[in-house]
């Protein structure tokens, strides 16, 4: 009877999964197409309903995001328009209170790093000129982060590397 009312003694060894059904799955992933998740990486000087207030402001969007506390740090913003979505992404890297968070386009991962990648330009300082080349600047910069295939700027000495926050 205990276990009917779900009062019955947990074993230990009774870790058995327990299946999702994804009847709703779809619609929530259709819902969440047009959102940003971010992350502040300094919790003790940043303040995430502080954030969310001034952000929008500060993209000049505060009556076109909708913008929701996900709890330890993190938080999703709703866009009405792709454009607006991406308008904000270009902005990045993204700082609030003198310190970074990260900001990246919403998709159905399920653990509790997401996110926690940083796009950033990277400019190579003091290669001498006969050594840029794609090869040196994707082993250079492969050091420091992953280097995006297609988004090395070998004029400019500079390649898109994402740095794990």
């Amino acid at each position: 009877m205990a276990d009917i009312k779900g009062k019955g003694i947990l074993y230990e060894d009774d870790d058995e999964p327990i299946k999702l059904t994804d009847h709703d799955v779809f619609q929530n992933i259709n819902e969440f197409k047009m959102s940003l998740i971010g992350k502040i990486l300094n919790p003790k000087k940043q303040s995430v309903e502080k954030l969310l207030q001034k952000m929008s402001v500060q993209w000049g969007m505060e009556e076109r995001i909708t913008a929701n506390d996900l709890g330890n740090g993190k938080f999703l913003l709703n866009f009405t328009t792709e454009d607006e979505l991406n308008s904000v992404l270009r902005q990045g890297p993204f700082h609030f209170s003198f310190c970074m968070f990260v900001l990246v386009r919403w998709e159905p991962i399920v653990h509790d790093d997401h996110p926690w990648i940083i796009p950033f330009w990277t400019r190579l300082i003091g290669v001498p000129l006969h050594l840029w080349t794609e090869n040196t600047l994707r082993e250079i910069g492969s050091r420091l982060g992953h280097v995006h295939q297609d988004i090395i700027e070998l004029i400019e000495g500079r390649m898109l590397l994402d740095i794990d926050s």
